[in-house]
């Protein structure tokens, strides 16, 4: 099978996600999407992560029903922190028979060469980016490289929502069907409670 990658920390997954992956598994002739839920990112500092076996229930429920996505945890049984082509590397190994391409954002591809051993994921792994509203025009330049076409660019991420929960906004259309609720029943993101600095007494 032909396998797309699609790493992220879905902290917490949203429709974005699901509509771009979508698209992707059906304009791009994979036969399946793995969304690949990362422990923490070691180009990213760290950031509030929801507990992992969650992030995992609600993707899990998320994409459920549609055959050609998938969810890996493969990184969480991995030497801590994981990096990209360590883990292709092993997916390669334990799925002789699949082949596998790497899934990012533009953003991503602006930095990429700062991720480690950079060169042998271009050089073993093909890469399809997608794009990203915010950043410039990409410059490919790779036989391996190619950028998505007609792809939706959504204008919505999980530090939106995780800043909009906090302010007490409900976002639960930007979310898959009972993720927001879920999400503020197990207090996640909750608003700080802010002390007046001078309380009478």
């Amino acid at each position: 099978m032909k396998i797309g990658i699609f790493p992220g920390s879905f902290n917490p997954v949203h429709v974005g996600h699901l509509v771009l992956a979508n698209y992707i598994a059906e304009y791009g002739e994979y036969d399946e999407i793995w969304f690949l839920i990362t422990p923490q990112s070691p180009v990213k500092g760290k950031v509030e992560l929801m507990d992992q076996a969650f992030r995992l229930a609600l993707l899990e429920k998320a994409i459920h029903d549609y055959p050609k996505f998938k969810t890996c945890t493969i990184e969480w049984e991995m030497p801590q922190p994981t990096y990209t082509i360590n883990t292709l590397q092993k997916l390669r190994m334990l799925f002789q028979e699949d082949t596998f391409e790497l899934i990012i954002g533009s953003d991503n591809w602006e930095t990429f060469h700062r991720w480690k051993d950079y060169q042998l994921i271009l050089k073993n792994f093909k890469t399809l980016i997608y794009p990203r509203l915010g950043t410039g025009r990409i410059y490919i330049n790779h036989p391996n490289v190619r950028m998505t076409k007609g792809a939706p660019k959504m204008e919505i991420s999980s530090t939106f929502i995780r800043k909009a929960i906090r302010q007490g906004k409900d976002v639960r259309f930007y979310l898959p069907e009972g993720a927001y609720e879920e999400i503020v029943n197990k207090r996640y993101f909750q608003p700080e409670v802010v002390q007046p600095e001078n309380p009478e007494i």
